[in-house]
């Protein structure tokens, strides 16, 4: 196998987190505070450092205007999204988190990497996709693959239980819902069709919580713009007690006054019956697409934290008929696959006999006009590769001009399932030359080519002897242009981190953990001691404390480490 380390990220709308192949499996990389899971969280401090994870989710609700979550949702649209004066998009909030979790990687390896597996919904469109790419681009990141997110669980999920099985993965994130038909045999993790909705995900039903206590106290709707953090919070607080018992409390603090909740299983279920009743539309649209039904399914596999409530678990299994399995961490399941992936793309020789394909989320076509009821009418759409199509693909059809001495083709590319392009998404257009002729008498050949890799090429021929016309879908409505990324780059290069974030100081702590590991008694403590002073100095923010502080300590850790296995 190739020495190139490539990781696998899971870039998710609640928490983030990172695994590397090694010693013939896949395993999740702890960040700085020793946690597997890092919050999608990226704020600033009193002092402009960025903060990052834990330390900005914690933030949340005390200093909202300095801190944003679930951006994810945002990604590949021109939303502006605040910290403080600052405003970024979210494929640069996304940046930063890349770029945490991509030293994560690089301090439990020792060394630097470049190559990386992200995985996203697996019904994000063609622009968001993209947009995923952009964001590993501004963290310093090669994005060698995107994954579906279902698939990378299920890969998890086949080396769990490698046997020849059809499944179907129920993957409800913080932001975002993907169903997933899988059909595993000899070795083979087969996607047979995949649907969703990007914007369906725990914060939905965290949002339907926050409008239920609103309404039980209408007068906080006067002081909602100062309330909602904390609001939110206490619905959050609300959804996960609920994950454990019948009812749960909250109670809310503001100016002297009290506000007390309690929420019961039946009203939370009344309140998102509406979320609920989205969850079923794209299991039937997946199940319809694989030629699958229920009863040709061996299990349900739940993915994503908000699989975790009750709720959840019993709407689905209602659904099927039958209790789904949840094996694996619902909120690991999908890096761990990452990382299955990742050690595929090094060849390792651990998973070389698995095969993975997978399938498009949406349909591509151009737009074509029809001659119908003695008109002549635009704007309809014709699908050349149809969702849930196998990767990677090449289709072809022919079209004829509809004018008289027409001189020349405007060729649309979208990306959709509407009947007319309008409710599609412009990918790409070229113009293409013709010869002036009668109406329908010059065909043109248009031919859609797909890879595995998400690259697009249109090719427009109208036969032998005449040069085809070439379109590369590079470039998508939204995707920032090659300037605006390198002045992102500069820009968030110029952005101060937390003291805590710098690599020189990371690696210390880095180290430091391992000595407390590996040592005993007074010595155990004597470092815990040298460790929290380290700690406290970080805290202070100020450089000629830190560099001082990091010397002592680096000279104090030398005498204890002769022995210690590296």
């Amino acid at each position: 196998m190739t020495h190139k380390h490539v990781i696998g990220i899971d870039l998710g709308t609640t928490n983030s987190a990172v695994s590397l192949w090694l010693n013939g499996h896949a395993q999740l990389v702890a960040n700085a505070q020793g946690k597997l899971l890092t919050p999608s969280v990226v704020g600033l401090d009193d002092s402009g450092n960025i903060l990052i994870g834990e330390s900005a989710r914690q933030r949340l609700q005390s200093h909202p205007h300095l801190t944003q979550a679930s951006f994810k949702r945002y990604m590949g649209s021109e939303a502006q999204l605040m910290l403080g004066t600052q405003r970024f998009r979210a494929e640069e909030l996304s940046a930063l988190l890349l770029r945490q979790l991509k030293q994560d990687a690089e301090s439990a390896l020792g060394e630097h990497v470049h190559d990386a597996v992200i995985t996203v919904p697996a019904y994000f469109n063609e622009i968001q996709r993209r947009a995923v790419k952009t964001a590993g681009e501004l963290a310093g990141l090669n994005v060698v693959r995107l994954l579906n997110e279902p698939t990378a669980a299920s890969l998890a999920f086949g080396l769990l239980e490698n046997r020849e099985q059809k499944y179907l993965t129920f993957d409800l994130g913080g932001g975002t819902f993907d169903v997933s038909i899988i059909d595993m045999f000899e070795g083979v993790v087969e996607v047979r069709a995949s649907s969703g909705d990007v914007m369906l995900g725990g914060d939905d039903f965290t949002e339907a919580i926050c409008q239920w206590m609103l309404d039980q106290h209408p007068a906080l709707r006067q002081r909602l713009p100062e309330l909602k953090p904390a609001l939110h919070a206490q619905a959050e607080q609300l959804k996960c007690a609920l994950s454990s018992g019948n009812s749960a409390s909250a109670a809310l603090e503001w100016q002297g006054q009290t506000w007390r909740w309690t929420l019961d299983e039946a009203a939370l279920a009344e309140y998102c019956r509406p979320l609920l009743e989205r969850l079923q539309q794209p299991v039937q649209q997946a199940l319809h697409d694989a030629r699958f039904s229920l009863h040709d399914l061996d299990h349900v596999l739940l993915v994503g934290g908000a699989t975790r409530m009750p709720l959840v678990r019993q709407t689905v299994a209602r659904l099927f008929g039958r209790f789904p399995r949840h094996d694996l961490n619902p909120d690991e399941a999908v890096a761990l696959g990452a990382g299955v992936q990742a050690g595929m793309v090094m060849a390792d020789v651990a998973v070389e006999d698995i095969v993975l394909t997978d399938v498009m989320p949406f349909s591509l076509g151009v737009e074509v006009v029809k001659q119908q009821y003695g008109q002549i009418e635009d704007g309809f759409f014709l699908p050349l590769i149809e969702r849930n199509t196998f990767l990677p693909v090449s289709k072809m059809k022919s079209v004829s001009t509809v004018y008289n001495n027409q001189s020349q083709v405007e060729l649309k590319v979208y990306q959709g399932e509407g009947r007319r392009v309008k409710d599609n998404i412009l990918l790409g257009e070229m113009t293409v030359s013709v010869p002036p002729r009668p109406a329908g008498e010059v065909s043109l050949e248009i031919r859609f080519t797909y890879t595995l890799d998400g690259l697009l090429e249109v090719e427009c021929s109208q036969g032998e002897g005449v040069e085809a016309a070439r379109l590369v879908i590079e470039k998508t409505p939204g995707q920032m242009s090659e300037q605006q990324i390198a002045e992102s780059l500069q820009r968030l290069a110029a952005l101060k981190q937390h003291p805590r974030d710098r690599a020189e100081n990371r690696a210390l702590l880095a180290r430091g953990a391992k000595l407390y590991s590996f040592l005993l008694g007074d010595e155990r403590a004597w470092v815990d001691e040298v460790m929290s002073a380290f700690e406290h100095a970080l805290d202070s923010q100020d450089a000629r404390i830190i560099s001082q502080m990091r010397e002592q300590v680096e000279q104090a850790l030398s005498r204890f480490e002769n022995g210690v296995p590296q």
